[in-house]
């Protein structure tokens, strides 16, 4: 398992490169906020995922593992200011993310329109090793793809949530 370069939550913003995917939801931001935290169900939202699972508490520091392509990528949140912003650093990861990535930071803000409507913003901050930049220029299409349909994900889960 390879051991990620930990970034704090500032460096999000100017990672050398960023992929981000922003969609506006029915919701408000609580409703967002608790599908964000319910880490287990987000392989129901989130494609890429095959399982995922809250392991140290909640919160500032907590940790979670997800499984891609059955390796376990293990996350630390460094932003949650509920309900407004939502944020992990990977921590380690096994398989090709561990092998081609030296930072990786994702974050997702939850801005509010109106009373049931919110924007919500996924961002992903990447420090690719070395020589393996643009492999990653080639994949940010696929990559923002992949939040945008998880962003449609999301809503279809609070859409559920409600019926």
């Amino acid at each position: 398992m390879a051991v990620m370069t930990r970034q704090p939550a500032d460096w999000t913003d100017r990672a050398p490169l960023k992929v981000r995917a922003v969609r506006e939801i029915c919701a408000t931001p609580q409703e967002v906020w608790g599908v964000l935290c319910d880490h287990e169900r987000w392989p129901e939202w989130f494609s890429a995922l095959e399982k995922a699972e809250a392991t140290g508490g909640t919160g500032l520091g907590s940790t979670r593992t997800v499984w891609v392509a059955k390796k376990p990528i293990h996350e630390e949140f460094i932003v949650w200011d509920e309900p407004r912003s939502w944020g992990f650093s990977v921590v380690e990861a096994e398989g090709p993310l561990g092998l081609v990535t030296e930072t990786l930071n994702e974050r997702v803000d939850i801005q509010v329109l109106s009373d049931d409507r919110v924007r919500v913003t996924y961002l992903m901050a990447l420090q690719p090793k070395p020589r393996t930049g643009l492999l990653f220029r080639v994949l940010k299409r696929q990559l923002t793809k992949t939040l945008r349909q998880s962003l449609a994900g999301l809503e279809r889960r609070i859409e559920a949530q409600r019926a």
